[in-house]
């Protein structure tokens, strides 16, 4: 742990350097420094001082290491690898609820019994649906999982806690009659917004929203009637090249009904960037705001929400518009596994998961088609 000191020959004061030995969460040697002291004999005094508290372990002694610095220094890792949004999302969950009720615990000292008693205080406290309590324990159960991984720890104290049950919540989805008024409707409201096009492309396609605000003209292959999703807009209105996972990177087929939409639609777009000619952002989004920059996704929503009001329909989330497709593709019988493809799941049984819902209606078929056949 030798160290050096130097003059510093722009503030005439004295520095010192020496190696700190292996930061035990990055694997990385650490430098210490410090700079302007008045004598060399302060400097070394100054340095001897650091050196010993080192020696103590009070920088890298592991049986000392708390949740929240350890987190603190993962979530630097996580922010490589997540998306912005779902970065923010989980770092709050850290920041509000983890780090308040855990953060003071030595990494090392963290029980299943202190886990367990942390999960059971939350639903106790009745702040937090069952699906929330559920992303905050992934957080944290990731966190100790890489704990693991790297031998800070020598087992994963999240392995085996007990969650509360998600209690699954009906979808909510526009029937067949609901989405033609919706359609026709609208078109006789005055002021039709520029967004309705992208509202027809959830119905009728089952993109995302983020996947429909990402969608570019070149994105739409006018001969085959397809789409192309290669981009989505985040939560930020930023562009992000890809999609949620590698399978949502796909083709989607659209109805012929839909093109004459999307081409008076272009002709708008066309029409505002003869307007504004230089002064016009063009990302080539379908999509976008009077000046071609993208839309802000709730802006997006609000847009839904007002027309659907406007009409008189019921509301839905705008993701349920993709519930609502499915429920459409079910009724005409089209495979599972088409659906699947054609949504964008990495697995098809997240589509037998999500939409093992059905219709009040397409029970009451089943019922009838079992009349028919009975003999009783």
């Amino acid at each position: 742990m030798k160290g050096s000191i130097t003059k510093n020959k722009q503030t005439g004061k004295w520095d010192f350097v020496f190696n700190g030995g292996i930061d035990p969460l990055t694997g990385k040697r650490k430098q210490i420094r410090r700079r302007g002291f008045l004598s060399r004999q302060k400097a070394l005094d100054a340095m001897t001082l650091v050196k010993s508290e080192i020696l103590q372990d009070e920088f890298t002694d592991l049986s000392s290491l708390s949740l929240e610095k350890f987190m603190i220094e993962w979530f630097q890792e996580r922010k490589i690898q997540l998306q912005a949004s779902t970065y923010e999302t989980q770092y709050i969950y850290f920041r509000t609820v983890i780090k308040p009720r855990l953060g003071h615990f030595k990494l090392q000292k963290i029980t299943p019994m202190i886990l367990q008693r942390f999960v059971n205080d939350l639903v106790k406290e009745n702040h937090y649906s069952e699906y929330t309590i559920h992303l905050i324990f992934r957080v944290l159960s990731a966190a100790l999982k890489k704990a693991t991984i790297i031998r800070l720890i020598k087992t994963n104290p999240s392995i085996g806690i007990t969650l509360p049950k998600i209690r699954k919540k009906e979808i909510e989805i526009w029937s067949l009659e609901q989405i033609n008024y919706f359609i026709a409707a609208s078109k006789q409201t005055k002021r039709l917004t520029r967004c309705f096009v992208g509202f027809l492309i959830g119905f009728l396609c089952g993109c995302r929203e983020g996947e429909i605000m990402g969608l570019r003209w070149k994105d739409i292959d006018f001969d085959t009637n397809t789409i192309y999703i290669r981009q989505t807009l985040t939560q930020k209105a930023e562009i992000k090249a890809g999609a949620k996972n590698n399978s949502s990177v796909r083709s989607v087929s659209i109805p012929a009904k839909l093109i004459p939409e999307l081409i008076c639609h272009r002709q708008m777009i066309i029409e505002e960037k003869l307007l504004l000619g230089e002064k016009y952002e063009d990302n080539d989004l379908i999509i976008c705001t009077q000046h071609g920059t993208p839309m802000i996704p709730r802006n997006f929503r609000k847009e839904f929400y007002n027309l659907t009001d406007k009409i008189g329909l019921p509301r839905i989330k705008f993701h349920s518009s993709r519930h609502s497709h499915v429920s459409l593709l079910i009724q005409q019988n089209v495979n599972v596994k088409l659906i699947s493809e054609r949504l964008g799941h990495a697995d098809i049984s997240t589509t037998l998961d999500i939409y093992s819902h059905v219709s009040q209606n397409m029970q009451q078929s089943v019922a009838i088609e079992l009349d028919k056949i009975l003999q009783l």
